[in-house]
């Protein structure tokens, strides 16, 4: 693992002897104060998946603005020279990877809090409470509990799409932070750029798949229960999320209740390990771990937040892997800038055991069409083919989509109001925890600190 994480952190060296380029916002913070429905309602849920995404961005872009301003402090290179940049640029790049590593873990705001609300969206949206065990005032660890072996009965019979994205939702939650941070920065330069923690999170989420296909697996299956409360509702209701994920999605008929008891305890033992999983699991789930590693092909991550043509036109590329309830999702983002307008393509590739289906996606951001430039609009559209029945045995795709409107208004001295409302069809879309057509309304406010 110690080599792996040197060979990735090679490359970004070629960067920092590179002239940077001037940035222009300091602080980019956002925050949707309602987000309608996951707001209201009988299982209504606040933060919801944006909200929960936008404050742990907010916390980690105020966190990499600490670490740029110490890097400042520490190596002043009055003489701009080239060592002095490689070590200050080095600096911040190790510090950031290390708080993106180690802090992420804090019952804050920030990676696991976002992983684990993730989990919470799914479940209430689909009608089940549970609590984010990752909060300060919770119980401090990366869990979700609140959950019943008869209400995870209930869910698997009537609901098995349900339950599988909320099994895979957590590790969604890594790929929408970095998908939002690159690509809003892409179109805003930056006085810092949050690199190390995009290979955090592509990171992250190989380890989760390294750690689902090995023995550990077993063993933790094995020792856990010794360390979980004998009544299952303080139980986390996962267990290994990707384990889980492929043992429920190949069996699809199977009870619920056909998981191992629990050791000295009600109910079942709600891990699963490698060796739980049928041959044709294993494989499968083997294949998902090679195919996450398709979170590094970003140029971000090596500190290339933009590739620049010409002074009119600019573009970035890069893929991401996420796994989903009928199997998985490969994507393509294109950002680009045309002189000064900002837009974006992606190509998706939804496939389940034996199909593939497509999609593609298309926006406009933050274009400016009045003379006084205080109001900013946007536009986002996907169109898909996805599994009929949004299930991993489907034979045949249906068409559907999702379009979205924003619009901000500057307020002045950095401050904004913005609004966002949109309708999806039935199908899936990353940070969105309905399957069922939805749609959506975001009233919030932004902040902006220039250089």
């Amino acid at each position: 693992m110690k080599k792996f994480i040197i060979l990735l952190l090679l490359p970004f060296l070629w960067n920092l002897v590179k002239a940077q380029e001037s940035g222009q916002y300091k602080l980019r913070l956002s925050f949707s104060l309602i987000d309608y429905p996951q707001n209201l309602g009988t299982h209504h849920l606040y933060p919801s998946m944006v909200q929960s995404t936008e404050l742990s961005n907010d916390m980690y872009d105020v966190s990499f603005w600490g670490i740029d301003a110490l890097g400042k402090v520490i190596f002043k290179n009055k003489k701009n020279t080239k060592g002095g940049k490689i070590a200050r640029e080095s600096f911040d790049y190790l510090t950031g990877f290390a708080f993106s590593y180690f802090g992420s873990e804090l019952p804050i705001p920030l990676g696991v809090y976002n992983h684990e609300q993730y989990h919470c969206s799914v479940l209430a949206a689909n009608g089940y409470s549970s609590v984010n065990g990752n909060w300060i005032s919770n119980r401090w660890d990366g869990t979700v509990y609140g959950l019943t072996d008869a209400e995870m009965t209930q869910f698997k019979s009537e609901n098995l799409g349900g339950l599988l994205y909320s099994y895979v939702s957590g590790v969604q939650s890594e790929n929408y932070a970095t998908q939002s941070n690159v690509i809003q920065d892409f179109y805003h330069q930056r006085t810092f750029y949050k690199n190390p923690f995009y290979l955090y999170n592509a990171l992250y989420v190989w380890n989760y798949f390294n750690f689902s296909t090995s023995a550990q697996s077993d063993s933790v299956k094995v020792v856990a229960p010794e360390h979980e409360d004998s009544n299952p509702y303080f139980r986390d209701y996962a267990g290994a999320d990707l384990t889980a994920w492929v043992y429920d999605m190949f069996s699809p008929d199977q009870a619920y209740t056909a998981r191992d008891p629990f050791p000295d305890g009600e109910g079942v033992n709600r891990r699963i390990g490698f060796s739980d999983l049928t041959p044709e699991g294993q494989d499968y789930l083997l294949k998902q771990k090679k195919l996450s590693l398709l979170n590094f092909v970003n140029p971000a991550i090596f500190l290339v937040n933009r590739i620049n043509i010409s002074t009119d036109f600019s573009f970035l590329l890069f893929m991401q892997y996420s796994p989903t309830h009928f199997g998985n999702d490969i994507a393509v983002f294109i950002p680009f800038k045309t002189r000064s307008l900002n837009q974006l393509f992606a190509f998706h590739t939804y496939s389940n055991y034996q199909n593939s289906f497509f999609g593609i996606q298309y926006g406009l951001v933050d274009v400016k069409p009045f003379l006084n430039k205080k109001i900013a609009l946007g536009v986002s559209v996907n169109l898909w083919n996805q599994p009929e029945n949004q299930s991993f045995y489907d034979t045949s795709g249906k068409f559907g989509g999702s379009f979205e409107l924003q619009a901000n208004y500057e307020l002045g001295k950095g401050f904004s109001a913005n609004l966002a409302t949109g309708y999806k069809s039935a199908g899936w879309a990353i940070g969105n925890p309905y399957l069922e057509s939805k749609g959506n309304l975001r009233l919030g406010v932004k902040y902006n600190l220039k250089n």
